[in-house]
Formats: structure tokens, sequence, C-alpha cells
């Protein structure tokens, strides 16, 4: 394959005669064989079929996308173009999971994720911008025994908290949380309630996720680096499996683009999950080591809405840095600078990790739901104050000014960035300011940029990320 650079880490497959095989990496023999797969790789050596199928959104036309010599083979589509109707079991159990609605299908691309494999793009957008519900799932199987099961998910969400829905079982599930739940199976991001400061949180980057089920209780892990919550799941067995929100009538939805999903009905072995998962990283180049951790935090502007296929400005950024940087997004749509200023021990103070050589907080421009709802310059800045006081003596805080919306009144707004231009650099030492609100696109309101009367387009994203990446480089190692 020949591919051309596109951004955020994903490149467009082009075709040339030239291409040399590419060698699959399959699933190793373990003590147990997998009991459902489904992916955009070719995961086990035995199957013969197709990755999935698509429906040209034009005219509802379907295909079988085939596996070329590793990767299913989508030289021949495009986001606009088509959509997963269905992702086989490579097994050969039968579990294929589906979506029949058109509206409520993932999209599909030839766009790459590090420049390798194929993506599902459960890409449903959060509040009110472009919602699409996108799911898939199937109610036959696998059938999964709770306290003896293992899952495994190679993925990139688009933020890693305030409930996004990744997996669960049975497909049926109206309820999932890693810690409370002892009626079925499921993965998502840390939800908001009940919130453990102690939990791994998910990467937005390509990252294998473990959730395994045993006597010993309940285990999750980032890469094969794992945390017990020492309560055994309930004995019994669930039927089905789902992706992209926990139930075909609720609301709550997954963005993220998936491009394997592996399920073992038995407890493995440390051992065995760190083959498993190291099979996974193969397929496209996952990042398991790095020398900075970014942590991302703010409201709706920085959790995602407006987002185009994923792809968030705190994911531009990632996916474009000079030095390695594992991230993780905290923003929570609906969230004030108080609010943050309140939780910052518990959801961002306590996200250090020594292991890093620098760990970096990024303030995404917060503060426009404090306005909103009448909060004065005056209150926000001694927000300001007490959120960057209570960030890590070791952990180096960037802050940003807060751009316009279109609805407001007064001058909250300007007043406050015009104090934290004057003051940021006391704000904890060695702080950076990026001055969002004085980017003149920003500055008022223009659908080029804005994709409602708060929350910014791809455009938009992309003049944050422009923004934001000089000063991450300049704090990163």
């Amino acid at each position: 394959m020949m591919h051309t650079r596109l951004r955020l880490g994903f490149q467009r497959q082009h075709k040339r005669s030239s291409t040399p095989i590419v060698l699959p990496t399959f699933l190793p023999t373990v003590s147990a064989a997998p009991s459902f797969v489904v992916g955009t790789s070719k995961l086990l050596a035995t199957y013969a079929g197709a990755a999935g199928r698509v429906q040209r959104v034009s005219d509802d036309v379907e295909a079988d996308i085939p596996f070329g010599s590793k990767f299913a083979n989508v030289s021949g589509l495009t986001l606009s173009s088509h959509q997963w109707k269905t992702l086989y079991d490579q097994t050969g159990n039968g579990n294929h999971i589906a979506q029949a609605i058109k509206a409520n299908q993932p999209s599909a691309s030839n766009l790459l994720v590090n420049g390798l494999q194929p993506a599902v793009h459960f890409d449903s957008s959060p509040l009110a911008v472009g919602v699409k519900s996108k799911y898939m799932g199937t109610a036959s199987g696998p059938t999964t025994e709770k306290s003896a099961f293992t899952m495994f998910l190679l993925m990139v969400p688009s933020f890693s908290f305030n409930d996004n829905y990744y997996a669960c079982q049975p497909d049926s599930a109206t309820t999932l949380s890693l810690f409370t739940s002892s009626a079925n199976v499921g993965l998502r991001g840390n939800n908001t309630s009940p919130f453990n400061s102690t939990r791994k949180m998910p990467r937005i980057q390509p990252q294998v996720l473990r959730w395994r089920g045993s006597s010993a209780g309940k285990q999750f892990a980032v890469n094969g680096s794992a945390q017990l919550i020492a309560t055994a799941p309930a004995a019994g067995t669930v039927t089905g499996i789902a992706f992209g929100h926990h139930s075909t009538t609720a609301s709550y939805d997954g963005e993220f683009d998936l491009m394997a999903a592996v399920v073992y009905n038995a407890a493995l072995s440390d051992a065995d999950c760190l083959q498993v998962e190291t099979a996974l990283y193969a397929q496209c180049n996952v990042l398991t080591t790095a020398s900075n951790l970014i942590i991302f935090d703010g409201d709706s502007r920085t959790e995602g809405s407006g987002h185009f296929l994923n792809q968030t400005w705190a994911k531009r950024v990632l996916g474009s840095l000079s030095k390695p940087a594992h991230a993780i997004n905290m923003g929570i749509g609906g969230q004030t600078l108080q609010s943050m200023a309140g939780a910052v021990a518990t959801r961002i103070t306590a996200l250090y990790d020594a292991s890093y050589a620098k760990n970096v907080v990024v303030m995404g421009g917060p503060a426009i739901n404090d306005f909103t709802a009448g909060r004065t310059a005056a209150q926000a800045q001694a927000d300001a104050q007490s959120y960057c006081a209570g960030v890590h003596a070791n952990q180096a805080l960037i802050v940003a000014t807060c751009p316009f919306r279109s609805t407001e009144s007064g001058t909250a707004r300007t007043d406050y960035n015009t104090w934290l231009r004057a003051n940021y650099a006391s704000l904890k030492s060695g702080a950076i300011l990026v001055d969002l609100a004085a980017i003149p696109q920003l500055a008022s309101y223009s659908t080029d940029y804005y994709a409602d009367i708060v929350h910014f387009n791809d455009a938009g994203q992309q003049l944050w990320a422009a923004a934001f990446k000089p000063a991450i480089e300049a704090a990163i190692a």
C-alpha cells in the first residue's frame, strides 16, 4: 500500500501495483479459544470470509468488504459514500453484529488508523450537534459466563469520560458500570456518576482495553496496565453483544473508532491476556510507551461537540505532536469552571503519573457555561485560581481564554479574559497561555467555524488545535 498523509494520524488509502504484501498478525493460541471476534483486520488464521458488509448511502446497494492479506480492503470507500451494516464474526460461531437502520449505521471510510488499519466509526455526536445513535449488535451470541470471561477492544475513543459507551453484553443491556453492575458485562469510559478517581482512564488514541471477570474480581486494563476491583461478578450467563450504546432505545451513545473486538468465555490468565494484547497492538502499531501524559479538561467544547469523525481538537493536536505522548480527555458537556475547580483533586490531580517524564494539564478554554448561568468575571477568576492551586505540583499547566458564544450578553467573558491575559503566570509556575479568544475567526459567530451557537465545527476544531499545539509542544519532554 502507498498512503498519503491525512490529518490526525489517519491516512487515506490508495492502490499501487508494486504494493508489498502486509503479513497478518493472528491472535495467539491460548488456554481458550475466542467465542467472538470482529474487526477490520484478519485475526484468525482459519477465517476465510469477508470483514463485513457495507451499504452505499446514495442507493442502499450492499457489498461485502473482503480482506486483503491483512486488512479490510476499504480503498473504494469514502466517508460520504458508505456505512457499515454488518461486521462478520471470524470465529465461525455466526454472531455477526449488524445495524439494519441506515441512520444508525456507523460510518465507513478509507481512512487508516496510524496509516495502517481501517476503522468502524461509531461517530455519534454529543448534545444536539448532529446526534446520531450509531449502534451495532446481535442477540444471538456469544453466550458469556459473567464470572469467567475476558473481553478485549482495540479502539480509539473520542473522549475518556462522561459516559462514552463502548460495548455491552447482552445487547439489550440498559445499565452499565464497571464498578456497580452485576447484571451484565460492559465497558465504557469512566462515567461521571459514580466516579472512581483511581480507575485507569481510556486514552484518546489507539489502545487495547481489557475487561475481565473472574473469582478474583473485576479487572480493567489499558494496554496491559491493570487494576482490580475485588468484587467477583455474579455468576450466570448473558447472551448477545452490542457496540455503540447500551440499549437500542437508549440515548447514551458511543463515540469511538473500533478496529477489533475479541471475547473469550473464560477468565484468561495474565500471561494469556498479554499475548492477546501484543497481537492486537501489532494490528496498528499501538503506542504502548510514551514520555508524556497530557490531561485535557473542560466543557463540551473540549469533550468534542461539533467534531468531525471523532476528531476533537485535542485528538488533532495529539496526532501531530513531535514527541510521543499519551492523552486523556476529561472534558464533560455542560461542565462549569466552578465544577472543574471543585473536582480538580479527584479528576485531575489523581491522574498524575510519575512514570512519565512530563505530566501536562490543558484547560480547554472553560467558563462559557459559568457566564451563561450568570456567574461573574470575579467568580470565574476565583474558580480559575482554585483549580490551578489544586493541580499537582509536578503537572505543567496550560490555560486558555474563553471564546465567544453567539447568545452571550454583558462583559463577564471579556472581563475574565482580560484578567487571565494579565495574570495567567501567577496561577502556577511555568503556566502557558493560549489566547483562543484572540483568534479572529472565533471572535464572532460564523457558520464557517461554529456548528451551533456555542460549539465549533471541523474548521473551528482545527483552529483550536493549531492554537494549542505550540503550547503543548513547549510543555512536553
